[in-house]
């Protein structure tokens, strides 16, 4: 498994995963583009139409605001995990994310692991958090900070289960709406 960031100059492999692989037809989340967090809560909500996602989604990649990594396997893309920066997503302005800080580079965030449907509950999911966590320590991040449903019965595949988090260090430091903020000090 090998991780391909997403940046600039990646767009076109970010689209291809979201366009053709990340979930298939008639899925619930058939073009996300995984925008939750990354704008206005309430604007995400309301924005469904899927070219309007795409577009924005394609804006957000090319400012540096929406990072993350393609995950490949034998040359074929299996999965996205977006990690990023705490102060790129615009959400945690208006919806309860815990703390925010005062400047970059402090907290990094895992906010969403997406699987191809027959990669999933394989125990690809602890090996993709390993990869975030030693990745944002090596960007100099103090903390990575994660979101599971507050259920733990309940898994969620797009942000991970609470136990998984658990058993890496992270600690719960809140409680949003029906998910965990739990953090990893670095």
């Amino acid at each position: 498994m090998t991780f391909h960031p997403v940046a600039p100059d990646a767009l076109s492999d970010f689209l291809n995963f979201f366009d053709n692989s990340a979930f298939q037809k008639g899925d619930e989340w058939e073009g996300c583009y995984c925008l939750e967090g990354s704008c206005d809560r309430h604007f995400e909500i309301s924005f469904t139409d899927r070219k309007k996602r795409r577009e924005l989604a394609s804006r957000l990649v090319l400012s540096g605001r929406l990072r993350g990594y393609i995950i490949r396997e034998n040359g074929r893309d299996i999965g996205w995990v977006k990690l990023g920066d705490k102060l790129d997503f615009e959400a945690f302005n208006d919806w309860y994310h815990g703390e925010m800080p005062e400047k970059r580079g402090v907290t990094a965030v895992l906010y969403c692991i997406d699987l191809i449907p027959e990669c999933r509950g394989k125990g690809l999911a602890k090996e993709i958090l390993d990869f975030a966590i030693k990745t944002a320590a090596e960007e100099g991040y103090d903390f990575l900070e994660a979101y599971p449903s507050s259920d733990l019965s309940e898994k969620r595949n797009y942000r991970g289960h609470a136990g998984m988090y658990q058993n890496a260090g992270f600690e719960t430091v809140g409680v949003g709406e029906d998910f965990l903020i739990m953090r990893k000090a670095l």
